[in-house]
């Protein structure tokens, strides 16, 4: 019987790690390990953040070196922390073991709707910290993946340029704009849905676990967008 594959879930802002727990669940009844990581989103940095997950990692055993890959699969804000993370681990040195990185709707180049209320108090008052550490001028500072490190963003939307929320521009999922999403040298497929519930489908989780096992994006040619509007419950 093969090893089973670690894979480190890291919510988004506004999360923590109890809405992982039926992703989590969904993945262990398919043969992954997985292990969710909970941070304190409206408080500290993208750095400070990643230094308590590297400690995680540390702590679980999953950040030494090995030839298998550790996987994370990330919503939203999440993708930022392991980008930062991952950053740092190679100007310390490089990364210790082959990392497979599957994003749900990452804001790698920030978030636009952070830039537009970097300086209302409401949105101050709900997001704290984040709000700062979801600004382009941080989210896009973070650079492409390491060596070593795979990538796959797969990005809910609405499918046409209109999307789902009128202050954004082109297509999004209601929180993120689809053209944000993006990180240079790691595919992107649209599988639809609003920004909340892709975390939960099981028909993104398919294509991201896909992913997490093989090291492999799908085709770029529509073949890994899956039906739904992000209403299927996890089973």
């Amino acid at each position: 019987m093969s090893a089973r594959i670690p894979v480190v879930l890291v919510h988004g802002a506004l999360r923590s790690r109890a809405g992982l727990l039926p992703t989590a669940g969904w993945l262990a009844r398919r043969g992954f390990s997985p292990v969710p990581f909970g941070y304190r989103t409206r408080r500290g940095t993208l750095d400070q953040h990643a230094a308590r997950l590297r400690w995680r990692l540390e702590a679980a055993g999953l950040w030494r070196p090995d030839p298998a890959a550790v996987g994370f699969l990330t919503h939203s804000m999440g993708a930022l922390v392991v980008r930062a993370m991952l950053r740092r681990a190679h100007e310390g040195g490089g990364l210790p073991r082959p990392v497979r990185l599957a994003m749900l709707s990452p804001p790698n180049r920030g978030a636009s709707l952070a830039r537009r209320f970097e300086r209302s108090w409401l949105a101050r008052g709900l997001y704290g910290d984040a709000l700062d550490e979801l600004h382009p001028r941080v989210a896009g500072a973070l650079g492409p993946l390491p060596p070593g490190a795979a990538g796959l963003v797969l990005a809910g939307g609405a499918g046409h340029d209109r999307g789902h929320n009128p202050l954004l521009d082109g297509d999004d999922d209601g929180v993120v704009a689809v053209s944000d999403m993006g990180l240079a040298g790691t595919p992107l497929v649209l599988v639809g849905g609003t920004h909340a519930l892709l975390q939960w489908r099981p028909a993104v989780l398919r294509v991201a676990a896909a992913f997490l096992r093989t090291g492999r994006a799908p085709p770029p040619d529509g073949a890994g967008a899956v039906p739904g509007g992000g209403l299927e419950p996890p089973t």
